[in-house]
């Protein structure tokens, strides 16, 4: 029978899917793009239909439609393996996961929790009441798996328990936590809105206080709760790498052309109902400053930056709304994006003109406004002394104008500041000069730093291909060629070097396994080559990271051992495979 992967492939071409998220244009019997991996101008981005894969000239990102899905939405195999199948219309009801992988076993505690806080909702009448009469529908909480923490200390903890899962396991996914008489539920007496990831596995919660007194330690009294409280940082969940709603909004963003960001979890649903699904929110979670994190995952903006480079910020109408959407602009315009403002009236937000009108909701959508120029003209409007309006355009507006990379658009930006304020255009740009001199940091470090995650990814990567395919063939009689490139490799590499790698993927051996498997099972004519392969590079990495480390050459014996080094990696050079 065809596994999952195969399936998926008949159905989906590698031109279908990678067009659904970028343009791509005909080359010949190939197809080209602008790389979303990396910043360029003339397309280096080649999709070969013949092959199933994809390659850039300009960064290397290579691969098929599964490694595609994982680095553009930032997910891991099994999450492209669940976006693909449905996109296919594959059920995946009959591919069973061996089930003892640790991150798959969370996973599944945070989805039997979703199922619990569900059902335990079917029975609050006067919750589900509330949300109805903040204008939600039924349709759509259920759409979003809404839920409900009952008011009680070990609720759910005692039914995940139930289930058989670990304790320990439950404390790590942010549902319990510790205290001096034992253990207690991190959620009680609150709304649940599941957070999911961008394939719609649930990743964490965020949970709105329902009744007003929440008990704060078994057998004391009780005291006002927070109004929202949200799920900790995780192994599954980190608060930059996702915003609420993403599952949803994501295709909608990618063909509207722009996203909406608000804040509340109700506002996105109510902006959901009101069609309008390309709204994510960034309540629960945390807008990153840059584009991938420290392990080179996808963070929450640079996923809607390749989806759209068009944002739209929709916080509340008073001034903590305006600034928080100031601070969210600010890193957007970092990331090179187009950034406008939604202008709501003061001490209104998004949820409750909606469940007024609607319609009124989408013409203050359709009419924002330049994040900058809102600014500009706010200042404007608030004083006619062209000193302080020179005061604050240096406090509010200059450090929008810094993030801007084009020139002619600061000079643009500039003009108008001149037109509006009447501020002289050498005044203007002698203060900015000024002002980005100020907030000028250490360039050339930021670069190593990052050319440095750069290697370290390229290296995990590589690991991680070469003990997926270790553990899948071990105790296997087709094993033994594999073993002897094993046997080879420890020694190039060195005993203590191998026996660290297995060490480090040893927990995640059955998912590792797993994906070796699925990839490879009609194709195994292709393993010896790849392993020689990822081999080959994984070993020069090592040799690059040494040869680093050995600076300065002060004793004949450093020199000697460099020289070794410098002559394996030439060796690695010519022999590896094109």
């Amino acid at each position: 029978m065809n596994s999952p992967v195969e399936k998926i492939k008949e159905r989906l071409s590698v031109v279908d899917v990678i067009s659904s998220y970028i343009p791509v244009l005909e080359a010949g019997k190939n197809y080209k793009a602008k790389c979303p991996f990396h910043n360029e101008k003339t397309p280096s981005f080649f999709i070969s239909p013949d092959r199933g894969s994809y390659y850039c000239f300009g960064c290397g990102a290579k691969g098929d439609i599964f490694s595609f899905v994982e680095q553009f939405e930032g997910t891991d195999f099994l999450g492209s393996l669940k976006i693909l199948a449905e996109r296919a219309g594959i059920a995946l009801s009959d591919y069973k996961s061996k089930g003892t992988d640790k991150t798959d076993i969370l996973y599944q505690i945070m989805e039997e929790a979703t199922v619990y806080f569900e059902s335990v909702f079917e029975s609050q009448v006067e919750a589900r009441g509330y949300l109805r009469s903040r204008g939600l529908s039924d349709a759509t909480i259920k759409s979003f798996r809404t839920g409900y923490a009952p008011m009680a200390w070990r609720s759910v903890s005692d039914h995940l328990m139930k289930k058989g899962f670990k304790k320990e396991d439950i404390e790590q996914v942010g549902l319990i936590k510790k205290s001096e008489s034992g253990f207690y539920d991190r959620f009680r007496s609150r709304i649940m809105f599941p957070i999911q990831d961008s394939s719609g596995r649930v990743i964490a919660f965020s949970g709105r206080i329902f009744e007003i007194e929440v008990p704060t330690k078994i057998g004391t009294p009780t005291e006002v709760g927070a109004k929202y409280l949200n799920s900790p940082d995780t192994p599954l969940f980190y608060k930059s790498n996702v915003l609420f709603g993403i599952d949803k909004a994501k295709s909608a963003i990618r063909t509207r052309g722009y996203s909406i960001i608000v804040e509340g979890q109700m506002d996105l649903l109510m902006s959901h109902q009101a069609s309008l699904t390309n709204t994510v929110a960034v309540s629960g979670t945390a807008l990153a400053d840059s584009v991938t994190d420290s392990e080179s995952k996808i963070n929450n903006l640079g996923l809607i930056r390749r989806l759209s480079p068009n944002v739209i910020f929709a916080y509340d109408g008073d001034e903590a709304g305006i600034r928080a959407a100031g601070r969210s602009a600010v890193i957007a315009l970092s990331l090179d994006m187009q950034v406008k403002i939604a202008v709501l009236p003061e001490g209104q937000d998004p949820a409750d003109i909606i469940a007024k009108d609607s319609e009124i909701w989408k013409n203050i959508v359709k009419n924002s406004v330049n994040i900058i120029s809102f600014h500009i003209d706010r200042i404007c409007n608030n004083s006619s002394d062209v000193r302080l309006r020179g005061k604050k355009i240096r406090e509010v507006v200059f450090p929008f104008l810094s993030m801007i990379k084009s020139r002619i658009e600061r000079s643009a930006y500039i003009t108008e500041i001149h037109n509006k304020t009447g501020i002289p255009d050498k005044a203007i740009i002698e203060d900015f000069e000024l002002f980005e001199r100020s907030q000028s940091v250490n360039s050339v470090t930021t670069k190593e730093a990052k050319i440095i995650e750069n290697k370290q990814s390229r290296r995990d990567s590589l690991e991680r291909k070469l003990f997926g395919i270790i553990f899948w063939n071990e105790g296997n009689k087709e094993g033994k060629d594999i073993q002897a490139l094993c046997d080879n490799f420890k020694e190039n590499v060195g005993r203590e070097e191998y026996d660290r790698m297995v060490a480090t993927y040893e927990p995640f051996r059955d998912t590792m396994a797993i994906e070796a498997e699925m990839w490879y099972v009609s194709k195994t004519n292709e393993i010896t080559r790849d392993l020689q392969e990822i081999m080959l590079n994984l070993e020069e990495e090592i040799l690059n990271e040494r040869k680093l480390q050995m600076a300065p050459l002060d004793t004949s014996q450093k020199l000697e051992d460099f020289n070794k080094i410098l002559k394996r990696i030439e060796e690695i050079k010519k022999s590896r495979s094109l």
